[in-house]
């Protein structure tokens, strides 16, 4: 009898246990640093109308991640020798030169 009142302390105990386990608040995500320049997000590029220019579809891309890692100084850099890439003038070319002029616009100083 003794050893019975004692497994169930214990099963009510465990069973406490993982409740108030269960109730802990979820950390909150970091904050982002308040001078990042807000960089409108990235549609993903559609493949059947591929760039037919891949160092500009490249530079972008590259450009994109580093603004989405938080590394806003090197997607400036990428942003500026990307400046030089031409595109062919098809239209997936268009919308990676658009979203680079995005790019670049973020990367201007508010003054």
């Amino acid at each position: 009898m003794v050893g019975m009142t004692h497994r169930l302390k214990l099963l009510l105990l465990a069973a406490l246990a993982c409740s108030i386990s269960a109730c802990t608040p979820k950390p909150k995500p970091p904050a982002e640093p308040p001078n990042a320049p807000v960089v409108p997000a990235a549609p993903k590029p559609n493949t059947g109308d591929a760039a037919t220019t891949p160092r500009l579809q490249e530079a972008v891309e590259s450009a994109a991640d580093l603004f989405n890692r938080g590394e806003n100084e090197l997607a400036c850099e990428q942003v500026k020798r990307a400046e030089g890439v031409q595109g062919s003038g098809s239209a997936a070319d268009l919308e990676l030169s658009k979203r680079l002029e995005r790019y670049r616009q973020a990367c201007e100083p508010n003054g």
